[in-house]
C-alpha cells in the first residue's frame, strides 16, 4: 500500500455498509459495482475504509454545564451552495424560546455553540426537541473542518435523533 493510501474494502463488507452511508462532497476513490435484481443501473459503493477523524483543536466542555447554556449539536443537515451558510439541528427544552448557534471561524475551522434562548425556572418536561438553525458564515466553508465546542468533536452529518456520520 502507498503511504497515504487508503486501504481497499472487500466487496462484502462495502455491500454491507450500504446503509450506513452518510456525508456530503465528492471524491474519486475505488467503487465496487453491484448489480440487484429489479434496477437498470448498478449500486455504487467506494471500496475505501473511512479515514480516521482528526484530533480537535479545542477541549470539549465537559458534562458539569448548566442545561441552559452549551449544549451539543444534533448534526450538520445542509450547506449552501456557496459555502456561506451551514445549516444544524440544535436541541432545546420544551420551556425555552428555542435553540441558538453561535459561531467561531478561523483558518482551519468552523466552531459552533449552542444554546437555548429564554429558559424559565418553573416547571417544566424533560422532553428534548430539535431544530434546524441556519448559521451564517463571514467566507465559504471551503476546507475548513466544523466543530462542535461542546463535546471538541466534528459536527456529525445527518438529522437529529438518528445515526449520523462525519
Amino acid at each position: 500500500m502507498r503511504r497515504g493510501a487508503a486501504p481497499l474494502l472487500h466487496a462484502d463488507q462495502a455491500y454491507r455498509t450500504l446503509d450506513h452511508a452518510g456525508g456530503p462532497g465528492p471524491a474519486t476513490v475505488p467503487a465496487w459495482l453491484f448489480t440487484l435484481e429489479g434496477y437498470d443501473d448498478p449500486l455504487n459503493r467506494a471500496a475505501v475504509s473511512p479515514s480516521r477523524l482528526p484530533a480537535s483543536p479545542i477541549e470539549p466542555l465537559g458534562q458539569d454545564v448548566p442545561t441552559d447554556v452549551p449544549a451539543p449539536l444534533g448534526g450538520l443537515t445542509e450547506t449552501a451552495q456557496d459555502g456561506r451558510s451551514l445549516t444544524v439541528v440544535a436541541t432545546h427544552g420544551s420551556c425555552d424560546d428555542g435553540p441558538a448557534v453561535t459561531v467561531l471561524e478561523t483558518s482551519g475551522s468552523v466552531v459552533l455553540s449552542a444554546s437555548t434562548t429564554g429558559s424559565d425556572d418553573g416547571p417544566c418536561t424533560s422532553e428534548l426537541r430539535g431544530k434546524k438553525v441556519p448559521v451564517k458564515l463571514d467566507r465559504p466553508l471551503g476546507e475548513r473542518i466544523v466543530l462542535d465546542a461542546f463535546t471538541g468533536r466534528p459536527v456529525p452529518y445527518g438529522e437529529w435523533p438518528g445515526t449520523a456520520q462525519s
